[in-house]
C-alpha cells in the first residue's frame, strides 16, 4: 500500500539527505510510504515514540532502505535545510527499479563467491585428506594476524590474512616446545622457534586468546602459532584442519618424540635410551604439563662433578628434576635433541 499524503506530510518523491562518517551527505528519495505493521517504537530524546508508517528509501548511490517515519523525519528537515529538490513518482520509481537490479545482482555475485570458496575449501580438504596422519590428535598451526583495533573507540580486534599447517600432534595437550618445534617447518616462522619466553602466552581466561606462541602481544600485527583439536563429531580428520598453505615436512608430520615417530610418554609409559654412561627417558612435568626428557647417570658422581654437569645443563636452558613417581632424577629439557647433545658431551 503506497501512500500519497500522510498526517506526517510524507509523499512519493520526497527528498531526504542522511549523514555519517562513511556518508556525510547522501541524499534519497521517499519510494513507497505503507503503515507499519505491529507495535513498533522509537526512542530518542522526547521518549518512546510509535512508528506509524514504514518508509522506503532509494538513494542516490542505488542502495535502498527501510525506516520508520519518526526516524525519517530528521533526514526530510535536513533535505529542506539543503535545498534537494523532490521527484516525480515516475522517476523515483526508475531509480528503485535500478537499484532493485544492482541489489540483485550483488546478492548473486555473494552467492557465488560463497559457493566459490566452499569448492576451493572442498578441494583442498580433499588434497590433504590422506596427508593427515591416523593417530593424530592435533594440529599446529601459523596465523598471521593484523591488529585492526581503534584505541579511540575502545575496539580491539585483530584480522588472521594467511594460514600456514606446520604440524601435528599426537595430543592435545598445549606445549610450547611443540609449537617452537613445528615453527621451524615454515621460513617465516621459524625465528619463533629461539624466541624469548615472554612469547608464550598462556591466556586461559574469559577473553584471553589461549595458548600460543607469538613474539608480540595479542593485539599487534605479527605470526601467531598455536595448537587445534582435530577430534569431534566428525569422522573426516581433514573437517578440522584450517584453510591454508601445507608446510607439513614429508614423513615427519609429528613435533613430538626425539624422532618424530615416537609417541609422547606418560609416567606410567616411559622407556629408556641409552645414552653411554647415561639414560634417556620421556616424560611429563607433573605440574606444568610440558614434555620433558630427563638425562639420568647410570652411577652416582661426586660433588663436585655433578656442580660441573649442572652447570652444563644450565648452559642448556636445562636444570636437576629430583625423582618424583616414575620419573626419576636427572637433569631435565625440555627439547629431546639438546638432552641428547648434552648426554654426548659429558661421555667424551
Amino acid at each position: 500500500m503506497n501512500m500519497q499524503n500522510t498526517e506526517a506530510k510524507m509523499y512519493i518523491g520526497q527528498p531526504l539527505v542522511f549523514g555519517d562518517m562513511a556518508n556525510p551527505q547522501k541524499a534519497g528519495w521517499i519510494a513507497e510510504i505503507s503503515p507499519e505493521t505491529g507495535r513498533v517504537f522509537t526512542i530518542g530524546a522526547g521518549g518512546m515514540t510509535k512508528q506509524v508508517w514504514r518508509v522506503s528509501i532509494v538513494w542516490e548511490d542505488s542502495t535502498l532502505s527501510k525506516v520508520g517515519d519518526e526516524i525519517a523525519s530528521p533526514w526530510i528537515e535536513k533535505a529542506a535545510i539543503l535545498g534537494v529538490e523532490a521527484k516525480g513518482a515516475d522517476e523515483v520509481a526508475e531509480l528503485q527499479a535500478i537499484a532493485l537490479e544492482a541489489q540483485e545482482r550483488q546478492r548473486q555475485q555473494v552467492a557465488k563467491e560463497r559457493e566459490d570458496r566452499e569448492q576451493e575449501i572442498s578441494d583442498w580438504r580433499d588434497s590433504i585428506r590422506a596427508k593427515v596422519p591416523a593417530d593424530a590428535k592435533a594440529v599446529i598451526v601459523a596465523e598471521f594476524e593484523k591488529n585492526e583495533s581503534d584505541s579511540m573507540t575502545d575496539y580491539f580486534a585483530t584480522s588472521t590474512s594467511k594460514t600456514v599447517i606446520l604440524a601435528f600432534s599426537r595430543n592435545t595437550r598445549d606445549m610450547f616446545p611443540e609449537m617452537r618445534k613445528a615453527a621451524r617447518n615454515y621460513e617465516q616462522t621459524a625465528y619463533l622457534a629461539d624466541a624469548e619466553s615472554d612469547a608464550e602466552h598462556r591466556e586461559k581466561y574469559s577473553m584471553g586468546a589461549g595458548y600460543y606462541l607469538k613474539a608480540s602481544h595479542h593485539y599487534s600485527d605479527g605470526w601467531k602459532i598455536s595448537k587445534r583439536r582435530i577430534t569431534g563429531p566428525s569422522d573426516d580428520p581433514a573437517a578440522y584442519i584450517p584453510f591454508g598453505e601445507w608446510s607439513v615436512p614429508d614423513g615427519a608430520p609429528f613435533v613430538s618424540g626425539p624422532s618424530n615417530k615416537a609417541t609422547p610418554k606418560t609416567d606410567g609409559d616411559s622407556h629408556a635410551k641409552d645414552a653411554g654412561g647415561f639414560t634417556i627417558e620421556e616424560h611429563m612435568h607433573t605440574k606444568r604439563h610440558f614434555q620433558m626428557w630427563v638425562v639420568s647417570p647410570k652411577e652416582r658422581a661426586s660433588r663436585e662433578v655433578f656442580s660441573m654437569w649442572l652447570e652444563k645443563a644450565k648452559e642448556r636452558k636445562g636444570w636437576y628434576s629430583r625423582k618424583w613417581g616414575n620419573t626419576p632424577a636427572g637433569f631435565a629439557f625440555k627439547c629431546p635433541e639438546e638432552a641428547q647433545t648434552f648426554a654426548d658431551e659429558l661421555t667424551k
